[in-house]
């Protein structure tokens, strides 16, 4: 769907993906980590030469589109149903699970080639529509209508995005786009999007929000709500080593050189009757003596086992549950969150993709002692959820979890940033009043050096409602994920920027928090989320042209969930990358059009530090959703222990010798040095290094035109230039060295910049990587857009010192 229809110019950077070689093993994908992949980068242009057209053209076809697929979306979507009448629903769920949901080893098919065959709402919907019907219970081939059968589907769901282009039948004018595209996005997220993290965060967070409400959860339900969960990832994990065992059966079949072979390897890998000498005669000649196709035959004769796969009795999870669930009380469980066939007979089926049943209801109850589902690519994103209803129909016990999900993020939240910035000084809970009289309170102070991260998490929950794209609920959902937060957190900032002095705040318990504001000068604001919003938290312009807020960009702050920020956190070692990432992806809200969500960013970010340079002005658009997968192997493999490489921002050894030399001896002032030095891109580090050992050897060899030489290098865009130098010097010369230094901070295009740093070099010794650093005392290093997030002054230098650099 056209996401970016009202952009007007013409030429948009995206990207494409490399080619991939996929293994030879065969396993569902959530079990192995997915090869490494690097996107590539390609320009592309749209409408150049096309015939210019009107608003009301454009307009004219969207609502065309959006009106016949509408007309022809029910009929499509019955069909559908017509599959389930030919074949038993399990035969059906199971082969299309174990075909079109499983990838090799290594492979991801969406990385790969931009999008999937056979996405796993897909298989949700098939699952709902078995159970609009009684099982039939009529087993037959189903390889011959595979395509038929993966076309109708395709058919269906594509009608069904296309649908919600009759969202625009009202619009009359252009500012009225923005409002639909938004619900567009929001129901195309809840249609489509799974997995709102990687499968051991899912966990992860689950279990623990688990432990927080275990007793009140098991005085209301009688049974523990960790151990239930665990049994949930105990049978996905059993349903994928079953997957693997029924291939590995499989190819010891078809592996086999002559017919005889072949049957006796099919008859010792599944339980059938063993065949005569004068039988299996019979079968070879009955299929023309060929190899192949009794090889066919096998193979489909081995699907009617596929059932077996997805389907447990309650004394195996009993067992599974090492007994602390009686399969009595497995029974109660089981039917509170399955269905049965027929079930779903009076549901409307168009309601299926925005609210399907089985979301909440993912298993189906065969009979008295066992359960199927067909649903094991997206059972840990549906756990939460499944816990969640569990503590719904008490009101105590809901309001519990609802607590219990507040106390969690903040206490992880303070622990992330803890561990992440060990030279900090961390605050919570901080009181204050605000100039109305009221008192307020910030969730999070983070104090590094002179800069002030002011974070706010908010654990609310996605409605129903708002997942299905209802303005108003949605509106107010993502007002209280996002505006509020924001709010929040400048509040705090102007309050600390009003008072610099020594401040002493209350909190709930405890000594008050006790800081000096008169230190501060940099302010970055974060909202921190518990839910997952996909590309809305990450684009909050799309919010402003949606009316959703009126605020400007620059009174939002970037919103992250949690398992997001983590990742980030883990990617960025050095505090200054974590600061800088948080900063630039601030102002690349601010002033890049682009799609993508947190974790796409993440990956770009890697790539160049967000410093785009003509890019900037460029192109229009960025096109980066999928730019995350680059992460996948190392964030996958990480968590299953496999040998993996850490994706890092890309720096020269230099570079990076540099900065990790600040972080260690933290010379002030270090992180501002850092943040300067951030802000040059890969290739500009190495041009600028070339250009550095050219002059070192023409100085070491006595063929420089001056005793003191210096390189001026500009980085960064022209709205937040930065110059960073390097400066080379002779031992006998040290005398004159600080003079020198300012003279380059007195050059035209050092006065100009934000700020300045020079890199001094004594060419005689074996200094490394630096033998002296310069800097100005306090630079601005925010964009234009966000000087308001500096303490007033800070870009001028302080009274009581000598105007000038700083040497460390």
């Amino acid at each position: 769907m056209p996401r970016s229809r009202t952009r007007k110019k013409k030429r948009i950077s995206t990207k494409t993906k490399s080619s991939h070689n996929q293994t030879s093993a065969k396993n569902i994908a959530p079990g192995v980590a997915p090869d490494p992949i690097k996107m590539k980068y390609f320009e592309a242009s749209f409408n150049e030469g096309a015939t210019e057209t009107t608003f009301e053209d454009r307009l004219a076809v969207i609502k065309e589109i959006g009106r016949k697929a509408t007309v022809e979306f029910p009929a499509k979507f019955k069909a559908i149903q017509n599959w389930f009448k030919n074949y038993d629903q399990l035969q059906l769920l199971s082969f299309s699970m174990y075909y079109f949901m499983t990838s090799f080893s290594g492979y991801d098919e969406e990385a790969v080639t931009g999008t999937l065959d056979f996405p796993p709402y897909y298989q949700e919907l098939l699952q709902a529509f078995s159970l609009t019907l009684p099982r039939t219970y009529y087993q037959q081939p189903f390889s011959s209508e595979v395509e038929k059968f993966k076309s109708d589907i395709k058919t269906a769901c594509e009608l069904n995005k296309y649908k919600y282009y009759a969202f625009f039948e009202n619009v009359e004018n252009p500012d009225e786009i923005p409002f639909h595209l938004l619900r567009m996005e929001m129901m195309i997220n809840t249609t489509a999007v799974r997995n709102w993290s990687y499968k051991h965060k899912m966990e992860s967070v689950t279990l623990d929000l688990a432990h927080a409400i275990r007793d009140s959860f098991i005085d209301h339900h009688g049974f523990d709500p960790v151990v239930f969960l665990k049994l949930i990832y105990k049978m996905a994990d059993v349903v994928e080593e079953r997957i693997n065992v029924h291939m590995r059966k499989t190819a010891e079949v078809i592996n086999q050189k002559n017919y005889i072979k072949m049957m006796e390897a099919y008859e010792c890998q599944f339980p059938v009757g063993k065949t005569t000498p004068e039988q299996r005669e019979e079968i070879w000649k009955k299929f023309g003596k060929k190899l192949q196709q009794l090889k066919g035959m096998f193979l489909m004769h081995s699907d009617i086992y596929l059932d077996e796969i997805f389907t447990f009795d309650f004394k195996t999870l009993e067992d599974y549950s090492n007994g602390l669930i009686a399969s009595e009380k497995l029974k109660y469980i089981f039917g509170e969150i399955s269905l049965q066939f027929g079930q779903l007979a009076d549901h409307n089926e168009e309601y299926f993709l925005l609210n399907n049943p089985v979301h909440e209801k993912p298993f189906i109850l065969i009979d008295s002692n066992s359960v199927f589902s067909s649903l094991w690519t997206i059972m840990t994103h549906l756990s939460i959820s499944l816990l969640e209803n569990f503590c719904a129909g008490d009101e105590q016990l809901r309001k519990k979890h609802n607590d219990s999900r507040a106390f969690y993020l903040e206490e992880q939240v303070a622990l992330l940033f803890k561990e992440s910035f060990p030279m900090a000084q961390i605050f919570r809970g901080s009181k204050w009043k605000g100039d109305d009289g009221k008192e307020y309170e910030n969730d999070l102070l983070v104090i590094v050096d002179k800069f002030a991260l002011v974070v706010e998490a908010k654990a609310g929950l996605v409605s129903a409602p708002a997942k299905r794209g209802a303005p108003e609920r949605l509106f107010k959902t993502l007002q209280e994920l996002i505006e509020e937060p924001s709010e929040q957190a400048l509040r705090f900032i102007e309050f600390l920027k009003d008072n610099p002095a020594e401040l002493s705040l209350k909190v709930k318990k405890g000594p008050n928090n006790k800081f000096n504001a008169s230190s501060l000068k940099y302010f970055i604001p974060l909202g921190v989320t518990l839910s997952h919003l996909g590309m809305l938290s990450s684009n909050l312009k799309q919010l402003i042209r949606a009316g959703v807020t009126d605020k400007p960009i620059e009174k939002l702050a970037p919103s992250i969930s949690l398992t997001d920020l983590q990742v980030v956190f883990d990617l960025l070692p050095l505090a200054a990358e974590k600061i800088h990432y948080l900063q630039r992806r601030r102002e690349m809200e601010a002033s890049v059009e682009y799609i993508g969500d947190e974790l796409d960013l993440l990956a770009w970010y890697l790539d160049d530090g967000f410093n785009l340079g003509s890019d900037m002005k460029k192109y229009d658009f960025f096109k980066m959703d999928l730019k995350a997968k680059e992460l996948d192997n190392y964030i996958i493999g990480a968590a299953n222990k496999e040998p993996v490489v850490k994706p890092q921002l890309l720096k020269t050894q230099w570079w990076k010798d540099i900065l990790y030399r600040l972080e260690e001896k933290k010379p002030q002032p270090w992180l501002e040095v850092s943040y300067i030095l951030l802000n040059a891109s890969i290739d500009i580090q190495k041009q600028f290094e070339i250009f550095i050992n050219e002059m070192k050897n023409k100085m070491l060899k006595g063929i420089a035109e001056h005793p003191h030489n210096w390189i001026l290098l500009e980085t960064a865009e022209e709205d937040r230039q930065f110059v960073i130098a390097g400066y080379g010097y002779h031992n006998h010369l040290r005398k004159d060295r600080d003079d020198i230094i300012y003279d380059i901070l007195d050059d035209k295009k050092a006065n100009d910049a934000k700020g300045v740093v020079v890199i001094g070099m004594n060419v005689d010794k074996n200094h490394y990587p630096y033998s002296i650093l310069g800097c100005r005392l306090a630079p601005e290093l925010f964009d234009n857009r966000h000087l308001a997030m500096l303490k007033p002054g800070a870009n001028q230098e302080p009274e009581n010192l000598e105007k000038g650099p700083k040497f460390t």
